[in-house]
């Protein structure tokens, strides 16, 4: 199990604008706080990784997002942020700067938590700053199921010997 704190303001993944230049399409992203983001997460990862290789196989991902607070929203209440930005998106940006450092794909975490706080009424530490706590565990198979012709175990895709 790895565990890490990333420091800055947690940004969304938005759409992509398509536009066709001299006849190629190129896609720009259309949020430009994303990509420092997913920068962010991916130097975070790199430090708490250490030199390991990512995870292979089926994964536990946890991330809690510590939001500001808005200035209309009182500091003696705990108020939820409900609106913008959207879990899923801020989800979306994060998983893609964890691909490649933490794990090999973004479709390996397969059980998970994700969830949104002001700073101070997140359940963690450290909550005083804007960020993400993201916490992650590969999962345990008996390999039950089975194997394929290659050796694999049809639950995880692990190699069995």
């Amino acid at each position: 199990m790895i565990s890490f704190f990333v420091p800055g303001l947690p940004a969304p993944q938005g759409s992509k604008r398509a536009f066709v230049v001299a006849g190629k399409a190129c896609l720009v992203e259309s949020s430009k706080q994303c990509k420092p983001w997913r920068d962010s997460v991916r130097a975070a990862a790199l430090e708490a990784m250490a030199g390991h290789a990512p995870f292979e196989g089926p994964l536990r991902l946890d991330v809690v997002f510590v939001l500001p607070r808005p200035h209309l929203v009182p500091k003696d209440r705990k108020g939820w942020p409900c609106g913008r930005p959207d879990r899923d998106k801020l989800l979306r940006s994060t998983c893609d700067g964890l691909t490649g450092v933490l794990y090999l794909d973004d479709s390996q975490p397969c059980v998970g938590a994700v969830a949104k706080y002001y700073v101070g009424s997140a359940p963690m530490e450290p909550s005083l700053t804007p960020g993400a706590r993201i916490t992650c565990a590969p999962l345990r198979c008996d390999h039950e199921g089975g194997a394929n012709k290659r050796g694999r175990c049809f639950d995880c895709g692990e190699v069995l010997s």
